[in-house]
């Protein structure tokens, strides 16, 4: 049987197969070889199972993934963390208050959103506490660089609509920081959706330790979405410094007429990614943060 991994609970896979949910093991030699990641199946997997009884179906193989959302382990692990897979947009959800808007961390999301070949989906939350001008010309550059733009507020209902038809027969992973209102927007798009979640939780899990677990939630229009929790900083994985402004859609034409081919766009002479820095060309966020970014990169 083929089936889609809809949710992730330490080493307990639950596996939609033509619309039934089925609860799966890993077949232990998927574990083989070096870590290299955080789990060798992960939630958006297609993968192949063998039948059994209802806690006894065998994942026997993983399909190969078209696209992945991954960040960079915490603390001391040196392994990508990859969040979900197959997936086809990155909604990077932020706020204009409470908190902060920060536009370096939408930066950083769009960078991950494209190295995972994901399409970069940018929802302005809140609105409704600060619908000023300012907001709108702080992120016209991203309106500039032909990424979708929404601005919505949870409590208003402004702006959900036009977001949710993008998100129909999509699947689509969130990401913003804690408190920017993620699970207020899936609720509005879907009442009722968190509920629906928890039946889910509590029939997989078991009362089994879950705050690691990763789900893809279906929803009625059609289409999956992948909550992730809310998080401080977003750290980079599998980007060096050579290659990052070719993550940056509006320096990469420039950055082929550099005097040097190895050119970090700094402070090099004859650079022209700063020419056009320079001359307006470039807005002067999106420049300050890839340089931001650049100072936590790695050389290859």
């Amino acid at each position: 049987m083929r089936g889609r991994v809809i949710r992730v609970s330490g080493q307990n896979f639950l596996v939609e197969v033509d619309g039934d949910q089925i609860q799966c093991r890993m077949r232990g030699r998927l574990k083989a070889g070096a870590r290299a990641t955080n789990s060798p199946v992960i939630a958006g997997d297609w993968v192949e199972l063998t039948p059994g009884d209802a806690d006894n179906a065998m994942i026997e193989e993983v399909l190969p993934r078209k696209s992945h959302f991954t960040r960079a382990a915490s603390g001391s692990r040196n392994y990508e963390q990859i969040i979900a897979v197959n997936i086809d947009q990155l909604a990077i959800v932020a706020s204009v208050r409470q908190p902060a808007l920060r536009l370096g961390f939408i930066d950083r999301a769009i960078t991950t959103a494209l190295r995972g070949h994901l399409a970069p989906i940018i929802v302005i939350n809140k609105i409704d506490l600060d619908c000023n001008i300012a907001i709108s010309e702080r992120v016209e550059c991203y309106q500039a660089l032909k990424y979708a733009l929404f601005f919505t507020s949870a409590t208003s209902g402004m702006g959900i609509e036009g977001f949710a038809a993008t998100l129909e027969n999509k699947v689509t992973a969130f990401i913003g920081q804690s408190g920017v209102g993620k699970s207020s927007l899936l609720n509005c798009i879907e009442p009722g959706l968190g509920l629906k979640t928890q039946e889910i939780m509590s029939r997989h899990d078991r009362g089994r330790h879950t705050t690691t677990a990763v789900q893809l939630f279906p929803l009625e229009r059609g289409g999956y979405v992948a909550d992730t929790p809310g998080i401080k900083e977003l750290h980079l994985c599998g980007i060096y410094r050579h290659d990052l402004v070719e993550y940056f859609a509006e320096m990469a034409p420039f950055a082929e007429n550099c005097h040097f081919r190895n050119c970090s766009h700094i402070n090099e002479p004859d650079c022209a990614v700063r020419e056009a820095f320079n001359q307006g060309l470039i807005a002067a966020t999106r420049y300050a943060s890839y340089l931001h970014i650049m100072e936590g990169l790695d050389r290859a």
